[in-house]
């Protein structure tokens, strides 16, 4: 005999095999209940908005709601659907054509990427030329989503998103140096950066990390069954560090100050309003030979050496001493490898 979940899950199958044959579909619709409960009512209807809920928020990524009036009344009702790629990205581009006034970025990326999601806009003939001779103009080189080149590294991220929003605990399979499997963490925050995209965590033990989403192999429902939700304090006490967050090596402790001096052939990338290369960064004075002198804060060492180096030899680290010492014996094993 079928048990309560059985029926459960054998519903919400039907449901996303509609779904994925392009029905729209919403809990007031008789017809959808008699098929599946063989009569209509108030809690049929019940039911169906809790199977098409859950639907959304796995797969909230594929699957949109909007509100639509029907055929028997002029109330509107959510109906669920699938993404029509074509469709859903025309609206948007549109919505950005009425609201913006300068679109070539936007619509360069969209014609390298999928042309034919203009075919349903206005005036595409005039859409086209502009892209055409734009193409002249831009090159784009990366996008933040182009990590994502997986349908497993999707689901990991829709996964990951819902974790977020919902400050769920989870249980994650990760991978770096070394395979961990880590128990009921936090889902703390999604952040974009150094060109990758990161989970923001918390262990059970308090320790905040960022695990590359590319190492992730797999995130599950918390292996303690008390713990679903955590409280928004905890995410509050992160709000100032996540404000501050340099790079994936930033850590949550205070930080100190490493003063250098640009020599005048690299002088003009540190000068006082070029964009800065970390949110610490700040200019101090240029000097009269050229050169510019400014400072980076950092937490741990990782997290501006690499940067450092990039630049010699002719970015001079003034201080602080502990640091220079470290970057000059990593040079001097770099020395060595070569003289090998």
């Amino acid at each position: 005999m079928a048990t309560t979940v059985d029926k459960k899950i054998k519903n919400i199958y039907l449901l996303l095999e509609r779904l994925a044959k392009g029905e729209g579909l919403y809990p007031q619709n008789e017809a959808l209940q008699e098929s599946f409960f063989g009569e209509v009512g108030e809690a049929q209807e019940r039911a169906l908005r809790r199977y098409l809920k859950e639907i959304h928020e796995l797969y909230g990524h594929i699957v949109l709601t909007e509100k639509v009036p029907t055929e028997f009344s002029d109330r509107k009702v959510t109906i669920y659907r699938v993404v029509d790629k074509k469709r859903d990205v025309s609206e948007i581009l549109k919505y950005f054509i009425d609201h913006s006034s300068d679109l070539s970025w936007l619509l360069q990326l969209v014609h390298e990427n999928d042309p034919s999601i203009l075919e349903n806009m206005q005036d595409r003939q005039t859409l086209e030329a502009n892209i055409k001779a734009d193409n002249e103009i831009f090159l784009f080189k990366s996008n933040p989503f182009e990590t994502l080149d997986t349908h497993h590294q999707h689901k990991l991220f829709s996964q990951a998103k819902i974790a977020v929003k919902n400050h769920e605990y989870h249980t994650i399979q990760y991978q770096y140096q070394e395979q961990e499997t880590l128990h009921n963490v936090k889902c703390l925050k999604l952040i974009f950066m150094s060109n990758n995209w990161y989970l923001a965590i918390e262990e059970e033990d308090g320790n905040l990390r960022f695990l590359r989403l590319s190492f992730i192999h797999a995130i599950h429902y918390a292996t303690d069954n008390t713990k679903s939700n955590y409280q928004l304090k905890v995410l509050e006490k992160y709000h100032d560090f996540f404000q501050t967050l340099q790079n994936p090596m930033t850590l949550n402790i205070p930080f100190q100050s490493a003063r250098l001096k640009a020599s005048p052939r690299i002088a003009i990338y540190f000068k006082e309003k070029m964009k800065p290369f970390f949110p610490s960064q700040k200019f101090i004075q240029e000097n009269d030979d050229g050169s510019v002198e400014f400072s980076i804060d950092y937490t741990q060492s990782i997290e501006v050496l690499p940067f450092i180096k990039q630049w010699q030899p002719d970015l001079l680290l003034l201080s602080p001493k502990s640091l220079k010492e470290e970057l000059l014996e990593d040079m001097q094993k770099s020395v060595a490898l070569l003289r090998v």
